[in-house]
């Protein structure tokens, strides 16, 4: 894919696997979070995208890229003969303890692998309906603590690009389904809504109108929820953080996108 931006208005080009090109207009939202993403872009348009981030890469070999990874974080293996959700979340945690001091270390990839490949296995049969972008590590110095939580819309619409969420953590909807423990502390500093701005973003591939939560998650977090605003600093939290995402740019183009991907940004 690739991107040329003028002033609020944008080009991106995909191509397919038989390299033919689709060329899409797009006109940046009127917001802040909009501008500041659009000004971040120009700086990554020379960078190649990183192909874990924006799910091109296969991560399904759980065993194997865990495997990797303690060898590169000089780490004794638990017993993974069996990839349940609780041997998921431990790898989670693991992953969560060891990030700071891998992420300072070089040609760390395989600590950002290893974190998606977690997400994979917790749900292989999910079938993606964005397309994702987004640079890895090189989106470091262009990371932020900004409230994108506030602006998330009330749907999403097909071929619009969005800004995802970021956060080293987890929605409170997956940390329900996961059979996270039910205690306020760990759910309060791993589950997290929308606060870290980073400069990647997705091309929503249908649309979307976020479905109600389940009455069981309901009545769940409702223990936890008032703790866990107050300790975010946030007011609500919606269906729509959970299933929508704040608007980016947007475009009149209705063709299907299934099967592009991206190839570069020009600014």
């Amino acid at each position: 894919m690739v991107t040329s931006v003028q002033k609020n208005k944008f080009k991106i080009i995909l191509t397919n696997q038989k390299q033919e090109k689709i060329d899409i207009d797009y006109l940046l939202d009127d917001s802040l979070l909009a501008t500041k993403w659009s000004g971040t872009i120009k700086h990554l348009q020379q960078v190649p995208y990183d192909p874990i981030e924006s799910g091109v890469e296969d991560v399904s070999d759980l065993k194997t890229i865990y495997r990797q990874f303690c060898h590169f974080a000089n780490l004794e293996p638990i017993d993974t003969n069996n990839f349940n959700q609780n041997v998921l979340n431990e790898l989670h945690k693991i992953y969560e303890e060891h990030h700071d001091r891998l992420s300072k270390e070089k040609n760390n990839s395989v600590l950002y692998r290893f974190h998606h490949s977690i997400h994979s296995n917790e749900e292989p049969n999910n079938i993606t309906n964005t397309l994702k972008v987004g640079w890895g590590i090189k989106e470091g110095p262009l990371t932020q603590q900004y409230d994108c939580h506030s602006h998330y819309t009330d749907s999403m619409k097909q071929n619009q690009i969005y800004l995802p969420w970021a956060e080293l953590g987890k929605k409170p909807l997956d940390y329900y389904k996961d059979n996270e423990p039910n205690n306020q502390q760990r759910f309060n500093e791993l589950s997290k809504p929308h606060m870290t701005f980073r400069p990647k973003f997705i091309i929503n591939l249908e649309d979307c109108v976020p479905q109600e939560f389940d009455p069981d998650f309901v009545d769940w977090f409702a223990t936890y929820k008032e703790s866990w605003l107050e300790a975010h600093g946030i007011n609500d939290y919606e269906a729509k953080h959970h299933y929508s995402a704040p608007v980016l740019a947007h475009t009149d183009c209705k063709e299907s996108l299934q099967g592009y991907k991206f190839q570069k940004i020009i600014v």
